[in-house]
């Protein structure tokens, strides 16, 4: 929700940022959810059996946070809090490297920070990641939208050595995709629309509907026609320095 300082400054300006493929390049989720299941021959057979379900639905918009929710169920499977907590950190620090990072766009988060600006990360993955991200890109302060999950059910027997543990996440309150970003900034108080979106993404159209500044990170000359044709042509491309 807005803080006081936001309801005292109703003309502030709000510059929003997604996050992969925007501030760093890859997908969040899926090199966390990878690592996981990788690493442990249960959770990578659980994949293997559950992926010829689950493969089609990554290929549909309003069913790919399913997939992502029974995946993470799948990773997280059996992992104690502390464990789970460690591994989540050092694999924050290590996607946030340097060599991950989209530089042209993180100075303009960066600017629009000087410039006293609200800057909204809203991103489709898991709320705990995208802020563990934050933190390794040093920004702790930065609000974040991102996909909150539901609790895990306890066991039945709870016990010492119970597999389920109680932040395993099973199914969803809130995500980020598409219109639901747009949607969740007008809940929080914001207007629309914002002054400026930045995005990779065409899922994201809805953003950059919703934004009087509108750019697009490192777009392949089809996807910035289509986006340019429904966003307009004053829709900038902005490229990064590999």
């Amino acid at each position: 929700m807005a803080t006081g300082a936001d309801a005292a400054a109703p003309d502030r300006r709000v510059a929003v940022f997604d996050l992969d493929g925007t501030l760093l390049r890859g997908d969040t989720t899926a090199e966390f959810i990878r690592g996981l299941i990788l690493g442990s021959p249960l959770r990578f057979t659980a994949a293997l059996v559950t992926g010829p379900v689950l493969v089609p639905f990554f290929f549909l918009p309003f069913a790919r946070r399913y997939a992502i929710t029974v995946l993470l169920w799948i990773a997280t499977f059996g992992l104690p809090p502390e464990r789970f907590q460690a591994r989540l950190e050092r694999f924050a620090v290590a996607h946030a490297a340097e060599a991950n990072r989209i530089p042209v766009v993180l100075d303009r988060l960066h600017a629009h920070l000087a410039a006293g600006d609200r800057v909204v990360i809203a991103t489709g993955c898991a709320d705990w990641l995208a802020r563990a991200i934050c933190r390794a890109l040093g920004l702790d302060t930065v609000e974040v939208m991102a996909a909150r999950l539901q609790q895990g059910r306890r066991c039945v027997r709870p016990s010492r050595d119970c597999a389920m543990w109680d932040a395993l996440p099973t199914s969803a309150r809130a995500f980020s995709f598409g219109v639901e970003k747009v949607r969740r900034l007008a809940a929080a108080g914001i207007a629309i629309p914002v002054a400026c979106a930045y995005t990779d993404s065409l899922t994201d159209l809805p953003l950059l509907l919703a934004a009087t500044e509108r750019f697009v990170v490192d777009p392949r000359p089809r996807r910035l026609r289509r986006i340019r044709g429904r966003a307009g042509p004053g829709c900038v491309a902005l490229r990064s320095r590999r």
